[in-house]
């Protein structure tokens, strides 16, 4: 056990006395109050253009706080209808307490600006994408099922179960940790050997998904066959993305992977399998839960809230205020899921070249200005959680939880996939960059609980993007992401600001990123004042860090922060261009480096007023 766990702000003021990091870092957490439970109630504006909407209101009413219509789509259609009050404020759509199950998402023009979508009483307001499942039969052995024929029918079919508010865990094996390749097979890509006995042949073969580790990324692909004879197993299409590197053995000599979704895997409370040919759900309970009176949801609508408008007008002035959003689902590709990083994934369709589309956010945004979603609570999605994108500015997310997600937690910008006249969009018009878009007071946890690649906030293409003042931790992957190139070619990224935020417990899976990780050109980025620890040792072949300053990072300056508590160094640069470290309180293990360099020379990076400590082990 180490010094440094146990550092407290006192201590870290001591030893670097006159540095800003300390001050920006001892703030009040950043979720207290909310924990606290002081959402409370909204007070009321008291203008007359409200709408009122509960779940036992009546669409024929007028919308009164007497009368409230019952759904959300009549809400908008009567909000549409009131004029904008005088005072320059906003339209109100009141939601009162209960549950809008969705199976379409609730879209959003620029006819619907101007509008406040607020609870009554913060936090008692949900909008969900889910499906209640009840009615179950309980078998012999104790585990309850249901016949969905739905399912059985191919119309619906869900990767996802929540029960009381939990994700159960899809039937695997094993049930902790992970088995190991042996060898890759010939073309390093469709198959492996396996240690003889730990895998086993199973009846329902065709349902397996083999989930598998690379360093920074996964994959997620059927299983063709298992000869137990000669331990070796054989996948449905390959594993990894079409760059070479995605190999099976490139990262580490074994490998890490699991097998999902057999009835055999079904062995311990709280797992659950769907058998889709026969439409039969099969959960084993956890202790004390009770089919009668468990809450299980699965998702089904793909999206909750589509804010879109278009080149000749923005959606501005659009808010959601208190409310909780959950259950949303995103199936895999038809032929696996190759990850390349971060949640952007290979779909493998005909046309040539490397095509990746991203896991999608169940909140988007784009074509919008000066809107924002507060208070919310953004939980048990079947991919990510909220994206200002293409062309959106001035766009907040603010106090805030977003907790339990299958993807990427916040997205801000956009990658270099949309086209503008038959030209990648950041160089034919490099002024629709995302601009001035915030995320503060949140807090960000449990991404990528799916999808592992995950990150709690992606920041591609933007200018002037500010995530501030939030704790973001218990991560399989990277904290904070930074820029989308892998060179240091302009673009229309920069002025990015990653301040006074508390990251820690992350890379708690993949390898090779950090509590901060940044990609390309981005002049006047600056990462300052966060605190960052707790970060493992790798468990793949590259090494994990506090920060990662990775190819193509220019242009940034790295102050103030306090990085302890690593296994590597806390700060990497590889093939980094000129950035600026200074003012930094960097605590560093016995035999480790402060910085690490892969392929940057040192004379790279300006380093002023650092201070190095190193951990001292506690004596017994």
């Amino acid at each position: 056990m180490t010094a440094s766990t146990y550092f407290g702000f006192s201590i870290l003021a001591n030893l670097t006395a006159g540095m800003r990091t300390v001050r920006a870092i001892m703030l009040r957490p950043v979720m207290v109050w909310l924990l606290a439970g002081s959402l409370g109630s909204l007070s009321s504006p008291g203008r007359a253009a409200e709408i009122h909407v509960s779940p036992q209101g009546d669409d024929s009413a007028p919308g009164d706080s007497a009368r409230p219509v019952r759904t959300l789509g009549r809400a908008q259609e009567l909000i549409r209808n009131q004029p904008a009050p005088a005072d320059g404020g906003n339209r109100q759509v009141i939601l009162h307490r209960g549950v809008w199950r969705l199976t379409q998402p609730l879209s959003f023009g620029p006819a619907d600006g101007r509008v406040t979508w607020r609870a009554a009483e913060a936090g008692t307001a949900t909008i969900s994408g889910g499906l209640e499942l009840s009615r179950w039969q309980v078998n012999a052995d104790g585990s309850w099922h249901l016949h969905l024929p739905e399912v059985a029918a191919g119309r619906f079919a869900f990767r996802e179960l929540f029960v009381n508010g939990r994700r159960a865990t899809r039937a695997r094996t094993p049930n902790e940790g992970y088995f190991r390749i042996e060898q890759a097979a010939a073309d390093r890509r469709t198959g492996f050997t396996f240690k003889p006995g730990e895998v086993r042949h199973v009846p329902d073969l065709e349902q397996v998904e083999l989930v598998f580790f690379h360093d920074w990324s996964i994959s997620r692909v059927g299983v063709k066959s298992v000869n137990v004879a000669t331990a070796t197993l054989t996948t449905t299409d390959n594993i990894g993305g079409a760059a070479a590197h995605y190999a099976i053995d490139n990262f580490e000599p074994n490998p890490r992977f699991i097998l999902e979704n057999s009835a055999s895997y079904l062995d311990a409370p709280g797992e659950w399998f769907l058998d889709r040919p026969g439409g039969r759900l099969t959960y084993r309970p956890l202790p004390g839960e009770d089919p009668a009176s468990a809450t299980v949801v699965v998702p089904v609508a793909t999206q909750l809230i589509d804010v879109s408008g278009n080149a000749d007008q923005l959606v501005t002035g659009l808010h959601f205020d208190g409310i909780h959003f959950e259950h949303c689902a995103w199936a895999i590709p038809e032929r696996g899921y190759a990850e390349g990083q971060a949640n952007y994934h290979e779909p493998r369709t005909s046309g040539g070249g490397i095509l990746r589309n991203t896991v999608p956010a169940a909140l988007q945004f784009q074509l919008a200005d000066n809107c924002s979603v507060s208070r919310a609570r953004i939980s048990q999605l079947g991919g990510g959680g909220i994206s200002f994108g293409q062309q959106t500015s001035n766009c907040v997310l603010r106090d805030s939880v977003l907790t339990d997600l299958s993807g990427n937690g916040v997205f801000l910008g956009e990658d270099t996939s949309r086209t503008v006249d038959g030209r990648p969009w950041w160089q034919a018009k490099p002024e629709q960059a995302a601009s001035r878009n915030v995320v503060e007071n949140c807090l960000i946890e449990r991404c990528g609980q799916q999808f592992h690649g995950a990150v709690g906030v992606w920041v591609g293409f933007t200018q002037g993007s500010v995530i501030r003042r939030n704790e973001i931790r218990d991560l399989p992957y990277t904290g904070v992401s930074l820029g989308w190139r892998w060179d240091p070619t302009p673009t229309p990224n920069g002025n990015n600001l990653v301040a006074g935020n508390h990251i820690h417990h992350v890379m708690q899976v993949l390898s090779d990123g950090g509590g901060i990780y940044t990609l390309g050109r981005q002049p006047g980025t600056v990462l300052r004042a966060n605190h960052i620890h707790d970060i493992p040792v790798n468990l793949g072949r590259a090494e994990s860090n506090g920060m990662f300053i990775d190819e193509g990072s220019t242009g940034i300056v790295i102050e103030d922060n306090a990085i302890y508590n690593l296994d590597r160094s806390p700060l990497r640069f590889h093939k980094a261009g000129e950035n600026v470290v200074r003012n930094n309180l960097l605590v560093v293990k016995e035999g480790i480096s402060h910085i690490r360099y892969n392929n940057t020379p040192e004379a790279n990076i300006h380093q002023t007023a650092n201070v190095i400590a190193r951990e001292q082990m506690r004596q017994p």
